[in-house]
């Protein structure tokens, strides 16, 4: 009889720590910032900083971002991917910075046009309408969230 009442006592509190962990990982929220870093002659070279904050009483383990820059449905460039968790202690932010590398000039003038890409080839002052993408896992739950943003140069 006790092996049954522990057995149900260790059921309960697992799925209410696994709900726990479900919840939270939903309700974790993500900020991207896209600027130009540098033009060179390989293409456009982007950082993205990402902050996910935690605003849930429990610390999660959250794989290191992923981060796709879509212009139109077509990629103009992403991050690499890294192997490493991380852990965002409870009521915490992380803030990443990361290097994107865009395709090459001709790549580019197919998504772009030829208009814009000599624009920021002249430095001329241009707003682009991009799509942003975060991609990571929190707590082995996959979060994935889009972004609309505007880049300036």
């Amino acid at each position: 009889m006790f092996k049954w009442i522990a057995g149900g006592l260790a059921a309960f509190f697992s799925i209410r720590y696994l709900s726990r962990l479900q919840r939270a990982s939903t309700n974790i929220t993500s900020r991207i910032r896209v600027r130009i870093h540098k033009i060179n002659l390989t293409g456009i070279e982007l950082k993205a900083e990402v902050q996910l904050q935690n605003p849930n009483p429990i610390s999660l383990n959250i794989q290191h971002p992923f981060v796709k820059i879509l212009f139109k449905d077509k990629l103009l460039g992403s991050s690499t991917i890294e192997n490493q968790v991380i852990e965002i202690p409870e009521n915490s932010q992380k803030n990443f910075e990361l290097q994107i590398q865009s395709a090459g000039w001709l790549t580019l003038i197919q998504i772009l046009g030829t208009k814009v890409v000599s624009d920021i080839r002249s430095g001329a002052p241009i707003q682009l309408k991009i799509q942003t993408q975060v991609t990571t896992r929190v707590n082995g739950l996959p979060y994935e969230k889009m972004d609309n943003i505007i880049v300036q140069l």
